[in-house]
């Protein structure tokens, strides 16, 4: 019997059966078993800091506005104000790494890791990964160029910038910090750290396996980790993964990474509602059935999506102002920093006296705020006050190198635009504020099917057609526009370095037939051609070399490298050859 009972436990411990036990569907090879162990665990490992994160923000400023109220005036909000702009200046200062892009201006812009929008640093970090042919012939490619860059020491200090920021009472959305905290961790875990790891163990096997050196797995895990911070933050896991896979992907369609984002903000959310059944979505309604969809509730949303787009254009251009006011007049960082929360501690409180209203009507994430318009507790006046209020304090501490987001204050924004409008036309206020958050993230962050998402989750199905109608009317109004460098980029135009760039352009007819040893384009311009795209009768053919004798085809394009500078110059004579050309056959 004995010995049976010895062949029964060396049969339960053999590898084999529990490698069949265990094992994945025959149909998910080893790189798709380990995708989805990293979705999942990075989900888990996520899903705890940007909580305690959201917590610590909360409380801390809960705690800042109570002891504000206990003073004589409200000009005591100034001492955590600038408290918080001089942590989060040394905060920006240790370990400091930049992140450049250009805009749509032409101008090249330096952006501290941790400050301002996190979600404008997130997409920069995430294309540092992405393989391409360019970023070959610097030398630099793949997932090497990502981790040449801060991972978890980053995801601590946006951390400690953010609560400096928003804990001590500055304006603005957890969701930007966010994004770039869950993205550091995600890479931080894949990141080799061999001397971690003593030589000749168990361990170092895992380690091999759990690692990547492939681009396309570590953006996967980039996304996840997006996709996992948002639907934390949220309570929305659907809309935390279509996110990260819009902002990331606007214009390039994908759909194997979606997978991995939703099981990572899946798992997010289970822990959320295991470990923190209290807290769950981060605004609360009452049940309710929006009004009937007819002519008149019809033109009411259509007046809300003209509001919001016009709240749009408005922001824009209060961000611009506000960022070259910030950047001329104070170029010592600290100066910056403490100007930003000067301004934003007067916009509270001007607000604050406007509308009778305490301190945090603009300042700090505007959660209460949200929920209040939700339930129809705002007046017209204290709606109109708080959406001016809310546009500047927030583009002050963002403009200024405050650590904060746009996500949550564009849905604010929206909400009280909304509010407006339904005390003017008597609809009740939650009938057009849910549909009018739908239309700010469309107008602001350009994200539709997360908006769609969102107020399915957080709100019900039963808003689905108020909001997909004032989506439309807003994307008609404001697309392509967006805050994000990278929803309006194309592909034919990408920065690859500060000043130096790729650009896909159309082979001219006065070209056709020629060579690149006739056009000698270095020798003019002084730009490389690394590639050359043939347009045939189905697809494209991509040739990364282009010989020197090769006649060139009109309608095919030239994939050239070059300073902006040169390119540009470029582009202007081929625009001028090209009328030329035109005036020479009409001739």
């Amino acid at each position: 019997m004995f010995s049976r009972l010895l062949d029964d436990l060396r049969a339960l411990a053999s590898p084999d059966l529990w490698q069949r036990v265990i094992a994945f569907p025959s149909q998910f090879d080893r790189r798709e078993q380990r995708l989805v162990l990293t979705a999942i665990v990075v989900g888990a490992v996520v899903w705890p800091v940007v909580f305690a994160l959201k917590t610590l923000v909360h409380l801390t400023f809960e705690h800042v506005i109570a002891w504000v109220e206990a003073t004589p005036s409200s000009f005591f909000i100034l001492p955590p104000l600038i408290l918080g702009s001089l942590i989060t200046t040394l905060i920006a200062a240790w370990n400091a790494s930049n992140v450049y892009y250009r805009d749509k201006d032409g101008h090249v812009h330096t952006l501290n890791d941790v400050e301002g929008d996190g979600l404008e640093r997130t997409i920069a970090l995430y294309y540092t990964s992405e393989p391409a042919l360019d970023r070959g012939l610097l030398g630099v490619q793949g997932v090497r160029a990502r981790w040449e860059l801060p991972t978890f020491s980053l995801a601590l200090r946006k951390f400690g910038a953010t609560l400096a920021t928003l804990g001590l009472g500055a304006s603005g959305g957890l969701e930007a910090s966010v994004t770039l905290v869950g993205e550091s961790l995600a890479v931080g875990l894949l990141k080799p750290r061999p001397r971690w790891l003593p030589h000749k163990l168990w361990a170092l096997r895992l380690w091999r396996w759990w690692r990547t050196l492939d681009p396309d797995e570590l953006q996967t895990a980039q996304l996840s980790g997006v996709a996992a911070a948002v639907a934390t933050l949220l309570g929305a896991p659907l809309a935390g993964a279509f996110f990260a896979i819009e902002v990331m992907y606007r214009r390039r369609p994908v759909i194997e990474k979606l997978i991995y984002a939703l099981i990572a903000a899946l798992t997010a959310s289970m822990l959320g509602r295991i470990l923190t059944p209290a807290t769950g979505k981060f605004v609360t309604l009452a049940p309710m059935t929006p009004p009937e969809l007819d002519w008149r509730y019809g033109l009411a949303l259509v007046a809300l999506a003209i509001v919001v787009a016009f709240v749009d254009v408005y922001l824009r251009k209060v961000r611009i102002a506000l960022r070259t006011f910030f950047r001329n007049r104070f170029p010592v960082d600290w100066q910056r920093h403490v100007a930003g929360a000067v301004l934003t501690a007067l916009v509270g409180m001007a607000a604050a006296w406007l509308a009778a209203a305490p301190l945090d009507l603009v300042l700090g994430t505007g959660d209460r705020v949200l929920t209040e318009a939700l339930a129809g507790e705002l007046t017209l006046r204290v709606a109109a006050v708080a959406l001016v209020g809310k546009l500047l304090a927030t583009m002050c501490t963002i403009s200024s190198g405050g650590s904060a987001g746009m996500l949550v204050p564009s849905m604010y924004l929206g909400a009280m635009a909304g509010v407006i409008v339904a005390t003017l036309t008597g609809y009740p206020a939650a009938a057009l504020v849910i549909p009018s958050i739908t239309a700010s993230l469309v107008s602001l962050v350009n994200v539709p099917l997360t908006a769609l998402m969102l107020t399915i989750e957080v709100f019900g199905a039963d808003f689905l057609l108020p909001a997909l109608l004032v989506l439309i009317v807003t994307l008609l109004l404001s697309h392509p526009t967006s805050v994000y460098r990278t929803q309006r980029e194309r592909d034919d135009t990408r920065e690859i370095l500060p000043d130096y760039a790729v650009r896909r352009i159309q082979i001219p007819a006065a070209w056709d037939r020629l060579t690149l040893r006739d056009l000698n384009l270095r020798a003019h311009y002084d730009v490389n051609v690394i590639g050359y795209i043939a347009t045939g009768d189905h697809e494209a053919r991509i040739t990364p070399h282009v010989p020197a004798t090769r006649p060139l085809r009109a309608g095919d394009r030239l994939v050239v490298m070059g300073h902006t500078r040169a390119l540009g110059d470029l582009l202007a004579d081929l625009s001028r050859e090209e009328v030329d050309h035109l005036k020479a056959r009409e001739a």
